[in-house]
């Protein structure tokens, strides 16, 4: 018997697939798996990823506040430009001088290209700034999506149950969900901030430099550590929500279970760079 191969056969499996009427969000999720056969892996990764998209909060997919890269209301230019040369983004969320807490605006890049010819002339941020799209934690992923395109917006301010940000969320980290990682000339600096290397300068043996971005999933498996991440996600961020507010970060020491970590490189808002010492 001929067995017949190619486009005919997928063609009938297709119909056959799209001829049967799942009654439910599982028993369609396995049909598309069992699509294998006719559909190329990419395509039904993707659909698997939209299929996926209604039961991923936004929470999951956000980027937490500490590791927010953002701007105040009331910076200037010279305070502005190495933010915006060394994150390489095109959009800032801009927090209130008088509440911390609370995102008051969108800068985009571009909007500062005329003020670019002299560095010392005055910038209302304020005035520049774009009216946020704000969400909630707990908000789906797919009805972010449709927000964002409704409102032709890139980027989403989250907000816990009592309103205060809790981090952002892009059109490209959804995205993502669907396609996987986007990746661009300047994902290599989020892969350095994951890294962990021996300070040699230092005179103990179980001294470590660390990236404040660095997860504390991969501080934990790189360094045998058991550092929960239920409530924060990056190494700094468990630094900043066991010290609080502090008018000055670098230099902080904070013990934490069998570990001393000291702030070695800070602003008056974020984290670089941790010292870890296992004792």
């Amino acid at each position: 018997m001929h067995e017949e191969s190619g486009p005919s056969w997928g063609m009938r499996g297709l119909r056959k697939w799209l001829g049967t009427a799942p009654e439910t969000r599982d028993e369609l999720l396995k049909l598309v798996q069992d699509s294998r056969r006719f559909l190329e892996p990419d395509t039904v990764a993707m659909l698997e990823g939209v299929l996926d998209l209604p039961a991923t909060k936004v929470r999951e997919v956000m980027t937490p506040r500490t590791a927010m890269i953002s701007l105040q209301e009331d910076d200037q230019l010279l305070d502005i430009l190495p933010v915006l040369i060394e994150s390489a983004h095109s959009r800032f969320p801009v927090f209130s001088a008088e509440q911390p807490d609370n995102v008051v605006g969108i800068l985009l890049a571009k909007d500062l290209l005329p003020y670019m010819t002299d560095r010392a002339s005055k910038v209302n941020v304020h005035s520049l700034m774009r009216q946020p799209l704000f969400v909630p934690e707990s908000a789906r992923s797919d009805q972010v999506l449709r927000m964002l395109k409704n409102t032709q917006t890139h980027i989403a301010i989250v907000i816990d149950e009592y309103g205060t940000t809790s981090g952002l969320v892009t059109l490209e980290d959804i995205l993502e969900e669907i396609v996987g990682e986007i990746e661009d000339e300047h994902d290599k600096v989020d892969e350095e901030a994951q890294f962990i290397v021996p300070d040699k300068a230092h005179t103990i043996a179980n001294a470590w430099l660390v990236q404040a971005l660095t997860p504390i999933e991969h501080f934990n498996t790189v360094l045998d550590a058991d550092f929960s991440d239920d409530e924060v996600e990056t190494v700094g961020g468990l630094l900043l929500q066991e010290i609080g507010l502090v008018s000055d970060l670098q230099g902080q020491v904070v013990e934490l279970e069998n570990w001393e970590f000291t702030i070695i490189e800070a602003d008056a808002r974020t984290i670089h760079l941790i010292r870890a010492v296992r004792k």
